[in-house]
């Protein structure tokens, strides 16, 4: 039994993250009234201003109201002002309470579901969930190789653009391609991805590399089939289109882009180390 633990923590339907809280919003609040604004008020309200251009309200016989940027502001300033605050006490040389002020942040977007993650230096990234994290850090890992640099930069790419605000999913859609264009590239000879390369050089590769049995002759068929629709989908989001009006994914859809072209990326990874 999970005892001293909040009902909300418990019981509540935590299934789906959201982009905004309102809840969370007031415990930034009041962590700044707690931990910052005696000593980093000032700071603060002039870091805010300079790097974001955040207006802050300012209040008769009272003074700047930060409460109002935390609490009513737009959800951009919201999640700029974690990042500088951030900024703002290691720039000041208050490690301590920066990552202090780091761990809150992290804490209240676990506690209220906010589909938010900060990296180490407090930068703010969209959260989609734990799957699709870990496949992302477990090819970045494979990654880690030398002759690998021009496709980690167009995978990390590609999950940067994802993690702009706005997402700019047809960049990521690109991105993911590229990567995996680059590492074909390397393991055939071919001017481009496409799925004539697919079923004529890299499946046989695979099946000579990878299979051990007709079982595993007849999945990996299988998989490269669906491979080979996978890119010639993607061509659609690679080329000039006649709309009038750019066609991008949608951002559930560039989420999946990544993460089948996750898994694709290190079945190539396994053919290129078994050759």
């Amino acid at each position: 039994m999970n005892q001293g633990q909040r009902f909300s923590l418990l019981y509540l339907d935590r299934s789906e993250p959201v982009r905004d809280s309102q809840r969370f919003r007031n415990r930034l609040d009041a962590f700044y009234w707690d931990k910052l604004a005696k000593e980093h008020k000032k700071d603060i309200q002039n870091i805010l201003k300079k790097e974001a251009g955040i207006e802050i309200p300012y209040l008769q016989n009272f003074g700047f109201n930060l409460s109002d940027v935390f609490k009513k502001n737009e959800l951009r300033d919201v999640l700029d002002t974690i990042t500088l605050i951030y900024q703002c006490l290691i720039e000041k040389r208050w490690p301590s309470v920066a990552e202090e002020w780091k761990g809150f942040v992290e804490r209240c977007l676990r506690e209220e579901n906010v589909g938010y993650q900060l990296d180490r230096k407090c930068g703010v990234h969209y959260f989609v969930d734990e799957e699709f994290e870990r496949n992302r850090f477990s090819t970045l890992i494979a990654l880690n190789d030398p002759e690998l640099l021009g496709v980690k930069a167009a995978y990390e790419d590609a999950y940067r653009h994802l993690d702009d605000t706005p997402a700019d999913t047809k960049a990521a859609a690109r991105s993911i391609f590229e990567s995996i264009e680059i590492l074909v590239k390397q393991l055939v000879k071919t001017n481009n991805l496409n799925k004539w390369v697919l079923d004529n050089t890299l499946k046989e590769m695979a099946l000579d590399t990878l299979a051990n049995d007709d079982t595993e002759r007849n999945v990996i068929s299988g998989m490269f089939e669906g491979m080979g629709l996978w890119v010639n989908g993607m061509h659609n989001y690679r080329h000039g289109q006649p709309e009038h009006q750019p066609v991008e994914p949608s951002e559930e859809l560039a989420v999946y882009m990544l993460s089948s072209g996750s898994s694709f990326l290190r079945l190539l990874l396994e053919i290129r180390k078994k050759i």
